[in-house]
């Protein structure tokens, strides 16, 4: 693993576990978000499900979501391999002569 990637999912956890520790849940989920959005898919699964656990469910109207921290890390994945191909579609399709 290179210290970059390291780096990177280091600073995704420790701002998905201050987000835990002081009571800000959208820091956990940008956390997980930066994970997902990097390319580490088996990470950010992981630690939404870690947070799902820890959080519990929802309160309030979102409560038929229950795994909301696994759903951003799934989406995270989704829009990056959307992002991938829309950008590699486009860059290959235009060629500097």
């Amino acid at each position: 693993m290179m210290n970059k990637t390291r780096l990177l999912l280091a600073a995704s956890f420790l701002l998905a576990a201050l987000g835990f520790l002081l009571p800000l849940w959208p820091l956990s989920a940008l956390g997980i978000l930066l994970a997902g959005l990097s390319g580490r898919y088996l990470f950010a699964i992981a630690m939404g499900l870690l947070f799902d656990i820890a959080y519990g469910a929802p309160m309030g109207a979102p409560h038929f979501v229950w795994f909301p921290f696994t759903i951003i890390a799934l989406a995270a994945m989704l829009g990056r391999a959307l992002a991938k191909r829309y950008l590699l579609g486009r860059m290959q399709s235009e060629t500097l002569y």
